[in-house]
This record gives structure tokens, sequence and C-alpha cells, in this order.
């Protein structure tokens, strides 16, 4: 047997930094070449560390788990998330990754969406692949097309078609999609999953293109066919004790997705979520969907658009918002007071990135979040807490949380005003009309409805509880 020259067993020094990551005592200069060595920026050494501690512990005690990304607009990301998901993948049990869409940047010509859908296909889905993961894209309302600049309604447009076949054209999509045959430009499709006993359904929120303009001709809604489709097939066929997660690009109601349009525009669709998730009936284009044998459970709508962290509890279904990878500012203004903590997106720093990995805790009836780049870790539990008026309910944190900050929300009212820095931006405020909470933890319940109640540990890490009060 032909030996080495540092002895039988001897480690070298990136085994031993693998040896580390597993839990061997490590210098900040050790975690800097592990990154160096990984070909990820070594500022991201210590972070990535915790984090790939984080979901390893997450998935040994979970159902099923995935990384959720949204909102790249790649000409304005730093495009260091993808080297990123390629580490975490290697590393930890979490091999998925649902993308919630907007790939290009807003203003320009074809020229840039082209060289947009070539840096997703390399620099994400194929460096996904690469490391064994499986990538599920969302159709977004930039996916594919972009105006000429801010002041004209001309541009480019890839036709549906064209844009089916760049985001539907990923390995694990093609593999294990279900899709409706009858839709040559869909968009939207379900992947199950029987190990975990969960199905991922993908809608598609802009699924028509505009005959009226060039740029940004990618139409908000989405048509009876696609919804036709969702009830029956994704939906009504949930085998009895599964879960499904629902992901999009827009949000469907408010608080996610501001104030007014988004949640009369989606009504329908908000609708037949709405009557499965209570075994109820949904009347949408003259047809009417009867889910009283419904035998799963919906997790949440998960979603984009926003560049913020939302989200809001409407009729037993979370609805919840990602920050935006790209580095833009606006992440920051959105996403008060639901998450307060967020840094500016500095170049150089682990801050110039923001995605999630979600994991799905059936015995706490619970999603965990964890941050990688700028924000902190959230917990959604399931179950919505009952009060009464007039009765008051104690919420307990976890102990490890510590000291918290509460604050509670209506699930159902926000207003907004235009910011005058930016005119693509808004500023909303909330309410405490149905109840409020204590600086110790306790609810008052007022009227009849739902609130979010949040509990803020010092290093910005969430436990968010539903509460409906009778």
């Amino acid at each position: 047997m032909k030996s080495n020259d540092k002895g039988a067993g001897a480690l070298s020094r990136r085994g031993f930094l693998r040896l580390g990551v597993a839990g061997a005592a490590m210098t900040a200069a050790d975690w800097r070449l592990w990154a160096e060595e990984e070909g990820l920026p070594d500022y991201y050494g210590e972070h990535l560390a915790g984090v790939a501690a984080r979901l390893r512990t997450l998935s040994e005690k979970c159902d099923d788990g995935f990384f959720f990304i949204t909102d790249l607009h790649i000409p304005s990301n730093r495009c260091v998330s993808g080297r990123i998901l390629v580490k975490l993948i290697k590393e930890t049990d979490v091999k998925k990754v649902l993308c919630g869409g907007d790939m290009p940047e807003a203003f320009g010509g074809k020229a840039s969406v082209d060289r947009t859908i070539a840096a997703y296909r390399e620099q994400w889905v194929a460096a996904v692949e690469r490391a064994g993961g499986a990538f599920y894209p969302a159709k977004g309302n930039h996916d594919f097309t972009i105006k000429s600049s801010p002041t004209t309604n001309s541009g480019f447009t890839y036709s549906g078609k064209e844009a089916r076949d760049i985001l539907m054209d990923t390995a694990a999509v093609k593999a294990n999609a279900v899709t409706n045959p009858g839709d040559p430009e869909a968009c939207y499709y379900y992947v199950d999953f029987p190990q975990s006993r969960v199905r991922y359904i993908v809608a598609d929120t802009t699924d028509s293109i505009s005959p009226e303009r060039t740029g940004w001709a990618v139409q908000y809604g989405m048509g009876e066919r696609q919804l036709d489709w969702l009830a029956k097939e994704a939906l009504a066929t949930i085998p009895d004790g599964w879960s499904a997660l629902v992901m999009h690009h827009i949000p469907v109601a408010e608080i996610v997705g501001g104030e007014g349009g988004y949640s009369k525009l989606f009504a329908p669709w908000r609708s037949i979520l709405e009557a499965y998730q209570n075994r109820g009936e949904a009347s949408v284009g003259g047809k009417t969907y009867d889910f009283a044998g419904a035998r799963g459970r919906l997790l949440c709508s998960l979603t984009g658009h926003e560049h913020a962290e939302r989200q809001t509890y409407r009729k037993g279904l979370w609805h919840i918002t990602q920050p935006c990878d790209a580095a833009y500012g606006d992440y920051i203004v959105g996403s008060a007071p639901w998450c307060s903590n967020l840094p500016v997106k500095e170049k150089c720093t682990i801050y110039e990135q923001t995605f999630d990995a979600v994991h799905v805790d059936r015995r706490r009836n619970a999603l965990h979040f964890t941050r990688i780049g700028g924000g902190a870790n959230r917990t959604c539990h399931l179950d919505a807490l009952r009060a009464k008026v007039g009765e008051p309910l104690r919420l307990k944190a976890a102990k490890w949380m510590g000291d918290v900050a509460w604050g509670c929300y209506d699930a159902d009212r926000v207003a907004s005003k235009p910011n005058p820095a930016n005119k693509y931006q808004r500023f909303y405020s909330y309410f405490n009309d149905v109840a409020e909470i204590s600086a110790d933890g306790v609810i008052a319940a007022k009227k009849r409805g739902e609130s979010v109640a949040l509990a803020t540990a010092a290093n910005g890490d969430k436990e968010i509880f539903p509460v409906t009060v009778a």
C-alpha cells in the first residue's frame, strides 16, 4: 500500500476544515480559509457555519425542508447566493430550492433580459443541480419582460410559451412536476414528496400577456384555466394526512400584499385556498369547488414580489412574504414592524444577500425559517390561539429566547402612504383593533377577528402566533 508523507490517518488542511464544520473548534481564520476554499468570500465563513449547524439540527427534528429565494433581479444582485446555496446543499440535508421569481431588472432591453436568463440558468439553476439539489421556480411579473425606461411603456417581452420554456427547464421540474397538459404556457404545477407527505404547489400569478404593451407586458392575474386545474388537480387530490405548501410570486392577501389591489385581484384564488383549508365551497368563474371531503392541510401561501418580510393569518391560512435577494433598499422600508432589524445590503458583507431555509415541523405544528444574510430567524406556529373578548390570554415565548418584545397587529387591515423619495415604495401602518398585547405577553381581545402576535428576542429572532378572537 502506498503511504503519503503525512502519515497514516493524518488529515489534510481541507479535511480538518470539513471536520471543523461538523463541530471541531475552529478559529475565525479557519472559517475564512474554509470559505475561500469553497469559492465563497471569507466573510461568509462563520455565518454559514452557524446556519449549517441550525439546518442540521432542524432537519433531524422536522418532516421536510427547502430553501426559499425570491426577487433575484440579477443585474442588481451581488450574485453570491447561488454559491451559498451550493455550499449549504452539500453540507446539510436541505436539498430543494424554491425560487419565487423576478429574475430580470426593471428597465433596459432584450439584451439585458437575455444576460439575466443566462446568469440565472448557470449561477443558480445549474449550480444547484451540480451540487445535487433540486430547483423549483415560480413565474414573476418581471419574467421575462422589461421596460425601455421608467417613462415609457415600450420595451421587450418574451411570449408565454417562451417564458415557460425558460422557467420549466430545470431537471427537477422535468422529472417530478405534474403539469397541465392542456395549457402550453403553463408555469404552474405541483410536486409530491411521499416520504415526508408534503405536496408543493406552484401557482402563476401572472399567467397572461397584454397585447397592448411591449414593456412590462406580463399581466397580474390568474385565468380560469389555471384556477380550475389548481382546484381540481393540485388541491382536490392531496392525499389523506398530507400537508401542502403553496408558492407563487404575488401575495393574495392584504398585510402581505399591501393595501387594496392584490387582495381584490386575487380573491378567486384566495377563496379556493380558504375553501380547501376550511372544508367549504368556492364559486369561481361560474364553477363551484366543493372541498367538504378534503383530507390534507395547507401550511401557508409563500410569496415574494413585495421585497419585504411580512406575514398574516386569514381564515386558517398563513400568508408569508420573503424579502428580496437583490441588493435593494426597499426591503427595509417594507418590513417594519414585522422585521425591524434589517441591515443595509452593503457589498462585501453577509448582508448583501437575503433568503431563507424553511423547515416543516408537524410535531410542533410550526414552520421554522432560518435566515441567510440580513435579518433573523422566525418560527410561525400553525395552530391559532383562541381568545375571547374580556378574557386575558397569556402568551409564552420559547425559553431560549430570553426576554422578548411583544407586538400584536390586526390580520386584515393595513393603511399606507407614498414614500416621497421613491414612487415605487410606500410606508405601511398597522392596527390593534381586534386585540392588543402587553409588555409581558398578555393578549387583550377587543372584538371578533384575527390578529398576529410577535415575540422578538434581543438578537431579532421571532416567534409568531396566530390569534383568533371569538
